[in-house]
């Protein structure tokens, strides 16, 4: 499998109509998503051999998706429909700050589904363009289609 390009690593937001059609949200320059895969211990003595030694058990407890991402502000649709979404502006409102999006990773597959947005930063030096970054974490069941 060959290296692929981080630019291709994607964050799309949908666009809240019924047929959901995404939308690259412009300007990332770092994109970071994280599988969380929380455990929990199960770990019981052995009945036959109670002083032997121990091995920890674990299940498995709740699953999340996090992602984040920073870059250069550009406005445009998909920017107008985060806002939307972040700011409780629109019909997003009655969501809570919930939105679907889709996390396209190169040659591996697109995760899809319901993200909360935890957090949006805007900064600007005196000498630079305005940046943004954004904090997106899952609520539900998260989607993945690997890919072709």
């Amino acid at each position: 499998m060959a290296k692929q390009q981080g630019r291709l690593l994607l964050i799309k937001i949908g666009d809240g109509e019924a047929t959901e059609a995404f939308t690259t949200l412009c300007g990332l320059q770092s994109k970071t998503m994280t599988v969380n895969n929380n455990n929990f211990d199960v770990t019981t003595a052995d009945c036959t051999a109670p002083g032997g030694q121990l091995w920890q058990e674990v299940m498995t407890g709740m699953r999340s998706i996090e992602v984040s991402g920073n870059g250069l502000f550009e406005g445009g649709t998909s920017l107008d429909r985060f806002k939307e979404i972040a700011f409780g502006t629109g019909e997003a409102d009655t969501a809570g700050a919930i939105g679907n999006f889709q996390v396209i990773v190169p040659e591996f597959g697109t995760f899809e589904g319901a993200f909360h947005v935890n957090s949006v930063e805007f900064g600007g030096e005196q000498e630079g363009a305005v940046t943004y970054s954004l904090t997106l974490a899952s609520s539900g069941y998260i989607g993945f289609t690997a890919a072709a």
